[in-house]
């Protein structure tokens, strides 16, 4: 099932395809030439898909946090992400200049299946899908805040967020932003001890293989947002054990959402859901996490109620025995989340289909 939702992937146009930073502001973002693509690099080189017109500059305050956003309509089951900085310009090919502050394992930039739905692409030929408005919903774009170490030197650099998606060809994306850090310190001295910066699926580099990539030489910060899969580093050096980083301590990833190669799908962990209406006209989903446990196989309904009419998200259905949290498959194409003895159908992402109270890949 993997490889027919991987086939999927390759229909969609990669002028609008995939997924790019937004915050902080990149290079090449909107009013030059060229634009900063969604596509991965290869074709675009490494750094930064060869960009560095700087349109806007973001002040980075060392010792606190980074608003980070994403935009993009592919996001190939989420994967694995790091941010990374270095302090010359233009953004070097050196790798050796680029060090990493922050890694997420998993649930980067999403929680997710497969692909999230997308709208039609906006000014600059990118297309968007639902966000999520925090750091840990499912089936949405999420958002973190990364950390920038109080010992960062001081002064104009480079913020990097590159991706190793979970599914489809083996790629790298890789989005820079020009920042001017403040607050720091006044030489390199912590900076020059960071792990450098781990590249692979671009020429002459390592290739990694499907699933959640347990990165290389991740460094001292960051957070296990899901399980690494055994083998995801294909020919690259593989990592024993999942990390355990300085800020978080020992982690629980989040089984959410499980990549696998294998046939077998094992029931999803489900969250309470409420839905806020944002501006751009996708919806936002925060989510509170429900029990880390899956619901008890007989709560979990594996047929639709009586229905004479299709759901429209929004509209409460009434379900009796409907366990809290419990995921409820309805009509065709359309899902529920029990909530009391109440399910509100939602729409299901395209590609994915809910069979026996689980989500996952349609046949």
């Amino acid at each position: 099932m993997l490889a027919q939702a991987a086939s999927l992937f390759f229909l969609l146009d990669s002028a609008t395809s995939h997924m790019i930073l937004n915050t902080p502001y990149p290079y090449n973002y909107q009013h030059s030439t060229p634009l900063v693509q969604v596509s991965p690099l290869g074709n675009l080189p490494f750094p930064c898909q060869g960009l560095s017109t700087i349109e806007q500059t973001t002040t980075l305050t060392a010792g606190s946090t980074q608003f980070v956003n994403f935009t993009g309509g592919a996001q190939h089951g989420g994967g694995s992400c790091a941010f990374s900085m270095t302090y010359e310009y233009p953004p070097p090919a050196d790798k050796s200049k680029w060090k990493t502050i922050y890694t997420l394992i998993g649930g980067c930039p999403v929680s997710a299946v497969g692909n999230l739905p997308a709208a039609a692409p906006d000014a600059q030929g990118r297309a968007d899908s639902p966000h999520c408005g925090n750091d840990s919903g499912v089936e949405c774009v999420r958002q973190f805040e990364v950390p920038i170490p109080k010992d960062m030197p001081s002064g104009n650099a480079t913020f990097a967020w590159t991706w190793y998606n979970a599914m489809g060809n083996r790629e790298l994306y890789m989005s820079c932003a020009p920042v001017q850090v403040a607050g720091g310190s006044e030489d390199t001295t912590f900076f020059d001890t960071l792990p450098e910066i781990f590249v692979a699926n671009i020429p002459g580099e390592c290739v990694t293989a499907e699933g959640i990539l347990n990165i290389p030489n991740p460094g001292q910060y960051g957070r296990v947002l899901q399980e690494p899969t055994a083998g995801a580093e294909g020919n690259c050096p593989k990592v024993d054990g999942v990390p355990v980083f300085e800020d978080d301590g020992p982690t629980s990833p989040d089984p959410s959402v499980s990549i696998s190669t294998s046939t077998s799908t094992s029931p999803a962990k489900v969250s309470s859901t409420s839905v806020v209406a944002v501006p751009s006209g996708f919806t936002t989903v925060t989510t509170s996490k429900a029990s880390s446990a899956s619901p008890p196989a007989s709560t979990m309904a594996s047929a639709p109620p009586a229905n004479t009419g299709s759901p429209s998200g929004g509209s409460e259905t009434a379900l009796d025995g409907c366990a809290d949290g419990a995921v409820v498959c309805l009509t065709p194409g359309f899902f529920g989340i029990c909530d009391g003895e109440q399910v509100v159908p939602q729409p299901l992402a395209a590609g994915t289909a809910c069979r026996d109270g689980a989500i996952g890949y349609a046949k």
